[in-house]
């Protein structure tokens, strides 16, 4: 009689798990770009490829990284390629494993968030579809579910850094800011009070500039100050060195 393995698997079950182990998981990218349009948070939503197997008409931008291909340089491109723009911002949100041994693969999903910035004229064009994320059409599970981490890990990334900088121009009014912070959280926000609470924190500077809104006096344009870049102070700093993708 064969001898049973101690961990419970029979001898098959095992050799299969060490021919998955052999090749690795398959690794699929998905990165959610988001922009603003007026009160709106929008996500870049992409059709399928030919040949693709789904049952949704659209989609993440998601890709596979090449051999050796570093995992954010991927993400960029993908969130290049959907909109042929540079995002101003790009963040690693969190990894998931789906087992799919009925198909016989085994897959880890990495999911990225990126954030552009919106023109005077709207979005920027997508090769796909802008989709408003309180209103999103039908996705695949794990679509939806990337989606709203990256929403909640917004939301929760303004009340300790200054991310909102980047769905913003560089020059700005404190209304434009406090329509940003609004448009993210999904909320109104006391006029006074957020503007106290931004002077503050010291990471604005008003600039010469005035703009003028219909027949409202001229407001003050702000920037954000250069050496504030809070948004990444609790990344570590060898994630941007070269000896980072070395293996």
């Amino acid at each position: 009689m064969a001898r049973q393995p101690q961990d419970g698997r029979s001898p098959a079950g095992g050799q299969q798990a060490r021919t998955e182990a052999a090749h690795g998981p398959e690794v699929d990218l998905r990165v959610v770009l988001l922009t603003r349009d007026q009160d709106r948070l929008l996500v870049a939503l992409t059709g399928r490829e030919p040949g693709e197997a789904s049952a949704h008409a659209v989609g993440l931008p998601r890709g596979r990284p090449e051999l050796r291909q570093d995992l954010d340089a991927t993400a960029r491109a993908i969130a290049r390629r959907a909109t042929g723009l540079s995002e101003q911002y790009l963040e690693q949100l969190y990894s998931m494993s789906i087992d799919q041994s009925t198909r016989g693969s085994w897959k880890v999903v990495v999911g990225y968030m990126a954030l552009l910035s919106s023109g005077p004229g709207g979005p920027p064009d997508v090769s796909g579809i802008w989709a408003d994320v309180s209103d999103l059409p039908a996705l695949s599970r794990i679509d939806r579910s990337v989606i709203e981490y990256a929403v909640v890990r917004l939301r929760a990334k303004l009340g300790y850094t200054n991310i909102g900088r980047y769905l913003l121009p560089s020059i700005f009014t404190l209304r434009e800011l406090q329509s940003v912070y609004e448009t993210i959280l999904g909320q109104p926000l006391d006029k006074r009070n957020f503007r106290r609470r931004m002077m503050a924190t010291g990471i604005l500077a008003q600039t010469d500039g005035q703009r003028r809104d219909g027949s409202h006096r001229p407001a003050a344009l702000y920037q954000f100050q250069a050496e504030e870049d809070r948004t990444t102070y609790l990344t570590p700093t060898w994630t941007d060195s070269d000896d980072s993708r070395r293996t």
